[in-house]
């Protein structure tokens, strides 16, 4: 069992577009840049993250921090197809219809309405600009 000194875990995400996914978290979601580092060669190489050095900006999300990654050459946009790997971020909401018409309304693109779920009094979700979905959930 791992002994955890934080009590959330980060999420890294490799960004094909670095400034569309910079301007999408922090303008349209509007979450807060909390740290803007350049990880050198030798760390991102050492601890095996990338095959060279890369700008990361952190973003707070509640307690979590979503770290983008802005590296020269970025990998391709992924396809918004089911995939294995990460595949969606969850964000738990006040109130979905609110934060739905709020994030539509500065352009976030959703792949539907709200929609009651199974444990959930309303989900909707979104489309980063890496393929990556946003589940918003109101409990």
């Amino acid at each position: 069992m791992l002994e955890l000194t934080h009590p959330v875990v980060d999420v890294a995400i490799t960004c094909s577009h670095f400034e569309e996914s910079l301007r999408f978290y922090r303008d349209q979601l509007g979450l807060e840049v909390a740290l803007d580092i350049q990880i050198p060669t030798e760390v991102a190489v050492g601890a095996g993250l990338a095959p060279r050095g890369f700008r990361q900006v952190r973003l707070r999300a509640g307690e979590t921090l979503i770290k983008l990654m802005e590296i020269p050459t970025p990998p391709s946009r992924r396809t918004e197809e089911f995939a294995a790997g990460v595949r969606w971020l969850t964000f738990f909401v006040a109130d979905v219809q609110q934060t739905y018409a709020a994030l539509k309304a500065k352009g976030v693109r959703f792949l539907s309405e709200p929609i009651p779920g199974s444990d959930a009094t309303g989900i909707v979700c979104a489309v980063d600009p890496d393929g990556v979905l946003l589940e918003f959930v109101q409990r």
